[in-house]
């Protein structure tokens, strides 16, 4: 009897699981679409808030050093919506030469509003302003392209494009927040991540100010001796203000002025792969540069030309610590860097030329060993709010990187909604 029972309220239990089950599955398939775009539509709000805060905090710091008046707030709105179009490859003919042209007459562009709308005179701080001015471009096209994607799935309602846009989300997050601290590490006049391939260059140069030449477009040229017996040709970018340069044309003047160029040792920030130390020093061979790629074309056509061997040292970072200001794993680099252009240049006969180039932005960076040495003072205060912070930053970058054709798309998204920033690092 009590057998029977149990079996009789379990059978009921079963029946109404399974009623509930359909009704439920019923709700899922009406609702849920629903639910889902609910979810979307508010973590895209919530996106929203924080680019713009990213941008926000740029733009406070840049114009806090600008003239207030209504001409530069109507220009500024005007340029704060840049775009700039890279030469048509119907015809690859010429593309450098194209793509060169179109990246000097922007910079040339924001020379002159900065020029127009600054009370600073010199021109180091007109340098970082100018760099500046490009984190603010960039967290403001961010933010542009993110609420264009919000409207579209508002308005659509495509899954597809629900799938890209939530795993675009924590990408233009990162890149935002990365812009937004390099923005205000160039007003501060203070090194990023990047800047550690001037300041290894930097460190090699004895020589004084006066002494040291101009030998292209905003590079610096100085002839020191390494190894007791071998020459090395320093070239970096001319500090130190926020700046990148025509590393091409200086290697290019150099190896006409020398009959013979034993070896170029390029010296760079580097992505690392999750598991890899920051600040990390490694070998390579080729050109060691990111960018739109002009200036390193022009560096392997003449290593071409001139058959010279092309060595690299690479300082693993991930993309935002090269654009936040330079952590204290990256500065200290700099002495196993040092070591490590010695030692490739020790392969080479002992009366060689080598020509040493310190790539990337030389923000904070002056031109001589001697200065170069109070770097770290600019430093100090980033440090410590480095040390305050809780965990290790996970780079999103880098994880869509690991996908099938992930670091291309990233470089795509970056390239088509902001090809300025390449010119930043």
């Amino acid at each position: 009897m009590v057998t029977s029972i149990l079996n009789a309220d379990f059978g009921s239990v079963f029946i109404l699981f399974q009623v509930l089950s359909f009704l439920l599955f019923v709700v899922l398939i009406f609702f849920g679409p629903k639910l889902l775009m609910w979810q979307v539509n508010r973590r895209l709000r919530d996106t929203l808030i924080d680019l713009e805060t990213f941008h926000q905090e740029a733009e406070r710091h840049f114009l806090s050093q600008l003239k207030p008046n209504q001409e530069l707030k109507d220009k500024y709105m005007s340029l704060k919506d840049f775009k700039l179009s890279p030469p048509t490859n119907i015809d690859p003919s010429g593309a450098v030469e194209r793509l060169e042209h179109v990246l000097d007459n922007s910079e040339n562009k924001f020379d002159r509003f900065i020029d127009q709308y600054t009370e600073a005179e010199d021109e180091e701080q007109k340098a970082d302003l100018q760099m500046g001015f490009k984190g603010v471009l960039g967290t403001y096209q961010i933010y542009k392209v993110m609420r264009h994607f919000q409207q579209l799935v508002k308005k659509t309602g495509n899954f597809q494009l629900i799938g890209v846009t939530q795993m675009m989300i924590p990408i233009y997050k990162e890149i935002s927040e990365a812009q937004k601290e390099a923005t205000r590490a160039f007003i501060d006049g203070a090194p990023i991540g990047d800047s550690i391939g001037p300041l290894v260059a930097a460190r090699h140069i004895e020589k004084e100010d006066e002494e040291i030449e101009q030998v292209a477009e905003r590079i610096i040229h100085s002839e020191e001796t390494i190894n007791e017996t071998q020459t090395l040709h320093v070239i970096k970018p001319t500090g130190p203000g926020a700046r990148l340069g025509k590393y091409g044309d200086a290697l290019e003047t150099i190896a006409e002025e020398n009959e013979k160029l034993d070896a170029i040792i390029t010296v760079d920030a580097a992505a690392k792969f999750e598991g890899e130390e920051t600040g990390q020093v490694a070998e390579g061979i080729g050109v060691m540069m990111g960018g739109p790629g002009v200036e390193k074309t022009k560096i392997e056509q003449v290593a071409t030309d001139n058959d010279i061997p092309l060595e690299g040292i690479i300082i693993k970072q991930t993309a935002p610590e090269a654009s936040k200001p330079m952590k204290k794993e990256i500065y200290h680099a700099h002495d196993d860097a040092e070591k490590k252009v010695a030692e490739i240049a020790r392969e080479f006969p002992e009366d060689a030329n080598i020509v040493l180039i310190g790539v990337g932005n030389t923000v904070g960076v002056p031109n001589t060993k001697a200065k170069a040495n109070t770097v770290h003072n600019k430093l100090h205060k980033y440090w410590k709010e480095y040390e305050e912070q809780e965990e290790d930053e996970v780079s999103y970058i880098g994880l869509m990187s690991t996908l099938p054709g992930g670091a291309n798309q990233i470089k795509l998204e970056q390239e088509k909604n902001n090809l300025i920033w390449s010119t930043i690092r």
